[in-house]
Formats: structure tokens, sequence, C-alpha cells
């Protein structure tokens, strides 16, 4: 396996000495302290998924030029978990082989990998947290959009990342508590638009304890240096900083109700297209907790970039998860692979879940497992504008509700998302060596996701998916709608041994000539664990 995982990212020199020292930094803790290992509930589950998919449109090119053909995948992969009470480990890998009847000068193999560590290597003092993750995503808006590696096209790219974040936790009796933490982390990508970097952060903060009852106040430092960017795309310098300076405070009018504010500097130092890449901040806003299930978070103020909002409300029942979501940020392509998703459909799962299956490493675990094991990977989607180095304020409105009976399991999930890019980009970046005057506009995305499974039987279920994007290229006018319906039937053959059969209809429709295509496709697959 590790193998593997080396042949495929062995172009970046720095990403298996990296992916090295992650597994290096995890084994010298198990030395220096056995008892992590010896007390830690380790689990070793290797896995073989053959699936047979027949498509009418495997390259998603226009009708009439249509090329069907039947892909053949030989996926290999193994879940690692530990889980004991100063460490926690969970390793997902997948060797994704792609065979083409047809157009077999394309079979290709392709690697997935999500690993997390946790460790506490002092009790209450010293911590460790590092990831790595290998995955594919959609390089550009203006080129197809897909949600798995079958279709051959060339908007498809690998994404590389690994991040290691040593922390200091310290309590002052219960006047205040205190963090410094430390983070390395690189992103790369086998693609030109986004190029590859490696970033250094540094975060102090230090919290008023249980003593502040009624006033509760919080100081901050974090500063960001992010190297790699390049000079040659959008005339970034060869590093860029992100410094900032924040207080905060929340008066507790009652056990329930809050009102915070905070207040600070912030500067990159980027060159701004705006003229803008400093200033002062403020917010006010409230936290409403009514029940132990609700929780309202509200802020409203300005920034350098304009005026600002935030909103995160939550609201969990036995059997249901609700959320809506509303954030704006500076924020770069590199950050999206950077920072883990909180609304698709495998973290809402996660969430809706906690009650049933409090230990998190294992309620990831079966959550990963019902998508893989009902074929419903593929409706999970988050959109991406263009693997760029582009800093860019992000306004983004998310609305999610997931659902769960005896028989039936229904995520629903809407957002509206607008992008205002701060900094130039190259025309390199956009697929295809589209003209950059695209890449320089805002972009407007709108759509959802809906999932529902139906337990039909014990060991029968019926699974519908589907997703919608709308994106506009604002300066353009160009306007691209995206729609893709999945229906399966999944069937627990024995114990472990699952087999499934989907169909799946893609249909995309464009105001620009050359960018509408439709597939159907038929998926068969066989699932066995060891």
């Amino acid at each position: 396996m590790v193998t593997a995982i080396m042949t495929e990212v062995n172009k970046n020199n720095i990403f298996p000495k990296l992916l090295h020292k992650i597994v290096k930094t995890v084994a010298t803790i198990l030395l220096i302290h056995p008892a992590y290992s010896t007390a830690a509930d380790w689990k070793i589950v290797p896995r073989l998924n053959l699936i047979e998919t027949y498509t009418d449109n495997v390259t998603l090119t226009t009708r009439g030029n249509e090329k069907s053909d039947f892909i053949t995948q030989i996926n290999p992969g193994i879940l690692l978990s530990g889980t004991g009470a100063r460490l926690k480990v969970n390793v997902n890998y997948t060797m994704q082989n792609l065979f083409y009847a047809n157009e077999s000068n394309q079979s290709r193999t392709v690697h997935q990998l999500n690993a997390r560590e946790n460790a506490e290597i002092i009790k209450n003092f010293l911590f460790l947290d590092s990831s790595a993750n290998i995955n594919q995503q959609n390089i550009s808006l203006l080129g197809p959009l897909v949600t798995t590696n079958e279709n051959i096209t060339n908007n498809r790219a690998t994404i590389k990342t690994y991040s290691i974040s040593p922390y200091i936790r310290h309590n002052f009796s219960n006047f205040a508590s205190t963090q410094v933490r430390y983070t390395h982390n690189a992103v790369y990508t086998n693609t030109g638009g986004l190029s590859a970097s490696q970033s250094d952060n540094i975060l102090l903060s230090l919290t008023s304890g249980s003593a502040f009852r009624t006033l509760g106040w919080g100081l901050n430092y974090n500063k960001q240096k992010i190297d790699g960017l390049g000079t040659s795309i959008g005339g970034l310098r060869s590093s860029v900083e992100n410094e900032r300076y924040t207080g905060n405070l929340r008066y507790r009018v009652s056990s329930k109700f809050s009102l915070t504010g905070t207040s600070g500097y912030q500067k990159f130092s980027y060159p701004s297209i705006t003229g803008k890449s400093a200033g002062a901040f403020w917010t006010t806003g409230f936290i409403w907790t009514p029940t132990a299930r609700t929780n309202i978070t509200a802020n409203a103020g300005k920034a350098f970039f304009g005026t600002t909002y935030t909103l995160m409300a939550s609201h969990h029942t036995r059997r249901s998860t609700w959320s809506l979501n509303y954030n704006q940020n500076i924020t770069t392509t590199r950050d999206q692979f950077l920072i883990p998703a909180t609304t698709d459909t495998a973290n809402f799962l996660n969430q809706l879940w906690t009650s049933n299956i409090p230990d998190p490493v294992m309620r990831q675990q079966t959550v990963d497992a019902f998508i893989r094991d009902n074929g419903l990977a593929a409706s999970i989607f988050d959109p991406i504008n263009f693997l760029t180095n582009q800093f860019f304020l992000q306004k983004r409105l998310q609305a999610s509700v997931a659902l769960s009976g005896a028989r039936n399991t229904l995520v629903l999930s809407i957002f509206h998302m607008l992008r205002e890019p701060q900094t130039l980009g190259n025309a390199n970046d956009v697929f295809l060596g589209t003209n950059n005057f695209a890449l320089n506009s805002s972009t407007k995305q709108i759509g959802g996701n809906a999932l529902w499974s139906w337990k039909v039987t014990p060991r029968t279920n019926v699974n519908l998916g589907a997703i919608f994007i709308r994106s506009n290229i604002l300066a353009t006018g160009q306007e691209d709608e995206t729609k893709t319906f999945r229906v399966g039937l999944t069937k627990q053959i024995q114990p472990k041994l699952n087999g499934s059969v989907n169909l799946r209809h893609v249909d995309r429709t464009s105001n620009q000539i050359g960018s509408s295509y439709r597939e159907n496709a038929i998926i068969a697959s066989l699932l066995m664990r060891f």
C-alpha cells in the first residue's frame, strides 16, 4: 500500500518526505509511549471493490460526438483505526485502478487517502494533530463537473495535502487558559493552475476561565506565511503573509443568552486589485442557546473588505439535524482543501449519529461504511470555482437537514455562494487556457444535494441521489447548469459482501457553444471486506 502511494506522489519531492514524517512521528509516539499502542483498540479492515460501468459518453462531449465505453475497476483498500485514551489514528486508503475497453490508453491508477492522528503526548499539556490526504477534484467551473474519476476529461486533478500541528494547552486555575499552536501544512496538485505551496502558522490565545462568569474575554494572535504561490501567477510574491490580532468580549445576560463583540486588525501582504488588503475590523452579535440541542450565533460588523455578517444555527433531535450557516471571509483554494468540510453528506451524517455513536472515530467509520456500502459517494459534491493561486472574498449561505428513521435516511442541502477576486489570476489557471477575464471576474453559484436511502429489508437498500449546480461568470454572462441523478439498489449478500446496481444520468446545459453534454451510465459493483 505504501509503495503504491509513493509511486503516485513521487512527482512532488516534498510530499513523500513529509508524509514519511507524519508516519515517523506517529511511530515515534508509539515507541516512546508504548502504553498508547497497547491500550488502544486497533482494527485493520482490508477490502476489495470490483466495479463495472457502462457509459454512453465517457468523455462528456457534446451531442453527436459521444463515445461509449466499458470501465472495469479493481479497487483494493484498507481501513486502519486505533482508539485509546490518549491516541486516535484513522487511516482510510483506496487504490483505484480503472481499465477502459475502448479508450485503453486512458487506463490509469489513482490513489485516495484520508489519514488523521491525534495524540496527547504529555497529559493535559502537549498535543499533536497530523493529517494527510489524497483525492481528486474538478479544476474549473468551465469544464465538465463530475463526482467520480470514471469519465475521461481534462477537468480533473489530484490534490495532495498534509498537516502537522503540535500545540500546548495550559490552565491557570480558573482564571484563564492558554494555547500555543504551530501548524505546518502543504498542498500539491498535478495541474498548473494551483501552485505547490507550504504554509507555517503560529496561533497564540488566552481565554478567560470560570472565574469570569458574567463578562468573559479572549485575546488571539495569528500569523501565517504561505510559500510557493509564485511570482508568475497574479503578480503574487513567492511568499504571502496574513497577520491578525483579535480581542473579544462576551457578556452573559442569562444562562441561555449572551452578547458578544470582537475587535482587531488584519493584514495581508498580497497585492490587492481592490486597493485594500489590511485594516481594522469589529463585530457585534449574540449567542443564544434556548435548549441543549439548539444553538444560534450571529454577528455583524465591518472589515477592510466591507460589511461582514456571520450566522451559525443548529438544532438536533434524536432523529434529525438542522443547520443554517452564513459566512464571508478572505480565503484561497488551498484553504478549501485544508479545512475539513462541514456540510457534505458524510459530515452531516456524522452530526446526525452523534448520540447513537458517541466515539468520533467509530462514528466516522460507520458513516464512511454507510456511504460506501450504499453507493452514495457520488452524492457528495462541494463547489470549486477554479484551482487557482488567487485570494478571493467568499460569501456563502448554506442550509442543510438530515432526517433518520427506522428505515429511511434523508439528507438535503442547498447553498448560495459568491466569490469576488482580490488578486489577479493568470490564463494558465483556467481550464483549457480560457481567457483569464473569466478568472478575474466574480462568480456566483447556487445548488444543492439530495440523498434518500430506504431500507426495504434488513439487507436491501434503495438509494436516490440528486445534485444541482448553476454557475454564473458575472462579467461574461456565461451560465451553466449541471444536474446529476442517481438511483440504485444495494444488497448485503453475505455479512462481508455487498452488491449494488446504480443508474446515473448527467445533464449539462450552457449558453456557451460546446459546453453542453449528457451522459447515461449503469454501474454494478461488489464490495468485499476481509
